[in-house]
């Protein structure tokens, strides 16, 4: 399945190549001026095309220096095929895992900036940081509610009509084909400038690939990013999302369960005019 045929739409489709430890495969500026408002994507496939794994299509924002994904699901609402992991694999880098029975999709996320002639990877949320003991963590949470945590306390009860009166402002209103519901999850690091980026895109997930998408020109400061691309190893790409001194590291591999191993998937071999506009 193409990436043109997943949106419909006309896409700069920049293909990647296969070698690591080189300047960027594709390099898109959606700050330039463009004159046809469009969709622009990085896509990777990997080998195995006839993988029983998951499909999974979610929205990706960027606002105040917090990355959210975010996932709508309209009626007929149906249970997921998958779950959904997002624990740190270490103090840098929170891992956003789609897991199934027979395979699983990773996605490492950094967020960093520029400092001292470098890119700097900051700390994941402290609470969060795998080096830290549960003690330690449990501290750090609570120094960050600081005197929230006593808010319930000092607050008046809530009686039965406050109770039935908010049911009723939470109540769906409109008949139930309107219903819907939605799930977001974010990524907080510590010290994330506040005025990182401003970035409204989508990411998907077929049996044997992932692409991120974002749309441009939009107003004001949103999408005015640079997409960058590339092969990190035979198993791994990497998408950076930069804005000025601030960016995003996304790292994507996809694994098949085999006799209860996890198995890294080659990424596709594809020829070496790799950048290729599709109209």
């Amino acid at each position: 399945m193409s990436v043109k045929q997943w949106f419909g739409v006309a896409l700069l489709f920049a293909m990647v190549g296969s070698a690591a430890g080189r300047e960027p495969d594709v390099h898109v500026d959606l700050a330039a001026s463009n004159a046809i408002p469009r969709f622009f994507a990085i896509p990777f496939v990997f080998e195995d095309g006839n993988l029983d794994c998951l499909e999974a299509r979610w929205t990706m924002t960027v606002s105040n220096g917090l990355l959210y994904i975010r996932h709508l699901n309209l009626p007929p609402i149906e249970q997921p095929t998958y779950h959904i992991k997002t624990d740190p694999i270490d103090d840098l880098t929170y891992r956003l895992q789609y897991v199934r029975p027979t395979c699983h999709v990773d996605i490492d996320i950094r967020q960093q900036v520029w400092s001292d002639g470098g890119w700097k990877s900051l700390l994941v949320m402290e609470e969060r940081r795998p080096s830290l003991s549960e003690e330690d963590r449990l501290q750090a949470a609570r120094r960050r509610l600081g005197d929230l945590a006593l808010a319930p306390k000092q607050a008046k009860p809530l009686t039965q009509a406050d109770v039935d009166k908010i049911n009723e402002m939470l109540r769906p209103k409109g008949p139930p084909r309107w219903m819907a519901s939605t799930m977001s999850i974010g990524f907080p690091f510590d010290a994330a400038p506040q005025s990182c980026m401003e970035v409204m895109g989508e990411y998907r997930i077929t049996k044997n690939s992932f692409a991120l998408a974002l749309f441009a020109p939009l107003p004001g400061e949103l999408n005015r990013v640079v997409m960058d691309g590339a092969d990190l190893d035979e198993a791994h790409a990497r998408i950076y999302l930069t804005h000025d001194d601030c960016r995003f590291e996304f790292t994507i591999s996809q694994s098949v369960i085999r006799d209860g191993q996890s198995i890294p998937l080659p990424l596709h071999p594809l020829p070496d005019n790799r950048k290729a506009p599709v109209p």
